[in-house]
This record gives C-alpha cells, sequence and structure tokens, in this order.
C-alpha cells in the first residue's frame, strides 16, 4: 500500500500551487552568475527590502535561539498605531496565505461550499480542497470579478466567498462602492475574505472597519510581501471583528511568525518614503510596459496592483524561451488562462530588457 493510499480524499486531486521560478535555480540549471538573470514572475517588489528592515533583520537575528514572542505584540501595535486597528482585531500569519487556510480550517467541511473567482489566486482553491469544501468558481467575463455571479452561486451550504481586489493574477480591478454593496448583500452564514495584498499600491480602499462595525461578517488579509518587500521572511495579517479574529488565533499554529520577520515588519511600517518611492516606480513601469506592449501588437491587462497580463499566441513556448533569455516570467496555465503570460512590473532597465527580448522572439 503506498502512501497515497492512506491520504484523505481531497489530496490526490488538488491543484499544484506553481511558483514564479526561483533565479537560483535557473542559475543553477544554465550555469550562469545569480546577478544576470532577471526575475518578473512573482510580483516582488523590484526595488528589493527597505534599508531599515534589512538593519532589523540583522540586529534581530542575535536573538534567533529563543521562540518568537507568540503575540506579535509589537508587531500588533505598530500595526494598529498605523492603520487604527484594534489589537484584538489581528491575527498574523506566515503571510496573507496563512489566513486562507486558517478560515478553511474553521469555516470549510465537506458538507460546505466555498465561492472563488474562477480566475482568482489559486491558493483559495487549494485551501478550500484541502479542508474537503466543495469549491464553486464564479464566472469571471473580460477577466474581472462579476459580482452578481458570485452572489448567484452563493447556497445555504455556503461558508466562504474570497474576493481579491486587484485580482491576482488577471489584475483587473472593482470600485470599492460596489464591494461595498456586495458584502451587505451577502448572508448572514457566508464569511467574506477581502484580499488586500496590493493595499498600498491603490489609491482607493473599502471601509472594511464600517463594515466590520456594521456586522458584516469580513475578514481583510494584507502582506508584507509586495510592496514592502520582505516575501521572502514571510508576514501578514489579516483585521476583522475581534469575535473572528479570536477563533482565528486559537487555530494559528503557535510560533507562526518568525522573530526576524516581525521585527523587519515592523521597521518596513515605518518607512512612508520606501511606500511613495516603490509606487512611483511601479506606475512608471505599467506605463512603460502597457505602451511597450501594445507597440509590440499584444494586449494587456492590469490596471492596479504591481502585475500585468499579456496575451500572446505560443504563450507557454515564449514563457521558456524567455527562461532561455534570461528573464522569468509567469505561465498562467495552470489557471487555465493558456493563452496569457503574467509580467511584474519591474526597474526601467528591467521592463526595457523584458520588451527586447519579447521584441527578439516575436519577430
Amino acid at each position: 500500500m503506498k502512501f497515497s493510499d492512506l491520504t484523505r480524499d481531497p489530496i490526490s486531486s488538488l491543484p499544484v500551487y506553481q511558483p514564479g521560478k526561483p533565479i537560483e535555480l535557473l542559475a543553477r540549471e544554465k550555469g550562469i552568475p545569480f546577478n544576470s538573470i532577471i526575475k518578473l514572475a512573482s510580483n516582488e517588489n523590484p526595488l528589493g527590502s527597505p534599508a531599515g528592515a534589512i538593519k532589523a533583520v540583522r540586529e534581530s537575528a542575535a536573538n534567533m535561539a529563543l521562540y518568537p514572542e507568540n503575540s506579535g505584540h509589537d508587531l500588533v501595535q505598530a500595526l494598529c498605531v498605523k492603520n487604527g486597528f484594534e489589537p484584538n482585531q489581528l491575527t498574523l500569519g506566515a503571510g496573507s496565505n496563512e489566513i486562507f487556510y486558517l478560515l478553511c480550517d474553521l469555516f470549510a467541511d465537506a458538507d460546505t461550499q466555498v465561492v472563488v473567482g474562477e480566475y482568482a489566486f489559486i491558493s483559495y482553491r487549494i485551501s478550500a480542497m484541502l479542508a474537503g469544501a466543495q469549491v464553486v468558481p464564479a464566472a469571471m467575463p473580460g477577466m474581472r470579478h462579476d459580482l452578481d455571479a458570485i452572489l448567484d452561486a452563493i447556497t445555504e451550504q455556503t461558508r466562504l466567498v474570497f474576493l481579491p481586489n486587484p485580482n491576482n493574477p488577471t489584475g483587473t480591478a472593482l470600485p470599492v462602492a460596489d464591494i461595498d454593496r456586495f458584502a451587505r448583500q451577502l448572508p448572514e452564514w457566508v464569511v467574506f475574505c477581502y484580499d488586500e495584498a496590493y493595499a498600498e499600491y491603490e489609491d482607493q480602499s473599502l471601509d472594511v472597519q464600517g463594515l466590520i462595525r456594521d456586522g458584516v461578517k469580513i475578514i481583510a488579509t494584507r502582506t508584507f510581501s509586495k510592496i514592502y518587500g520582505l516575501a521572502g521572511l514571510r508576514i501578514g495579517y489579516g483585521f476583522s471583528d475581534p469575535a473572528l479574529a479570536g477563533l482565528l488565533n486559537s487555530v494559528r499554529p503557535p510560533f507562526n511568525t518568525s522573530t526576524v520577520a516581525q521585527a523587519a515588519a515592523i521597521a518596513a511600517l515605518k518607512d512612508d518614503a520606501w511606500v511613495a518611492r516603490s509606487r512611483r516606480v511601479n506606475s512608471l513601469g505599467r506605463e512603460q510596459l502597457r505602451e511597450g506592449f501594445e507597440g509590440l501588437g499584444l494586449s494587456s491587462f492590469g490596471e492596479q496592483g504591481n502585475f500585468v497580463l499579456f496575451s500572446l499566441e505560443n504563450a507557454e513556448q515564449i514563457f521558456h524561451s524567455l527562461q532561455e533569455m534570461d528573464v522569468i516570467v509567469r505561465s498562467l496555465a495552470g489557471y487555465g488562462l493558456k493563452d496569457y503570460l503574467r509580467v511584474t512590473i519591474g526597474t526601467e532597465e528591467q521592463n526595457e530588457r523584458l520588451l527586447e527580448a519579447l521584441g527578439r522572439l516575436l519577430k
């Protein structure tokens, strides 16, 4: 008897999360220097990490023989000062991704359903399926979430709805006024996870606190992996009604966020200049890529976030050919979008290198 014969039923049917190819792996495969490769595949900040966060990591490493402070007290307090949260509203996670799994631990099982957009972030599906729930995909015409379609997909068995804004991987976004109306229409037995992974890049924000005060069962999730440049440390959080936060913290693994991650996040929160610079580079880079794709005769999506989706023939072949040219982007075949590639917005030089490589391949 094999190990696979002993696993729970959902395991064999789980989709596989395919991360962007690590630079280290491609460098080893090709026998070339690490710094000769550009990676525009995982929506990381092309500027790297804030200097204050790097310094905090070095200083906190002196205490890494000790377990982390389990409640993340200092980080929780910093988040409260920065964003106006109350401490009992917060749940820390190893990236916001862990919060999705905690939610499914609480609310999803074989007798329940979880509604997601058909082209939404695949971790929602994986966490729901791992809990044994039925995943109900809602249509996304034009690569955009259809809020009416999500409402129509909800039944008495629905316990969770996941909605990212902007959506990863398509980059499409919805007006927050529409999302506010949608949230207020959800039945009382549905918990709404609103994924704000790219919140710091955006000008508009949903009044999540107002919805919480009005009794909507909502949790918003955020991460330090994007604009704050801490993807390698795995640190994120969710904020919700204290009753929901208490439940999440009851199933949260002990010591799930490290000492160095907490210290780096605290330092990153203080660096408003870093956020402003990252937003500026991102905005200019988006325009550069959109114009470049148009010049190459390629259609693109992505009005928000720090990435752009573009369509082309032979996308999978181009994906591999770009790696041969030391440029890593993201294939979306696993999302059912075989004619599309996603590219993280890089620095001006990185964007130009991608466009030049694409131009040579398309000729």
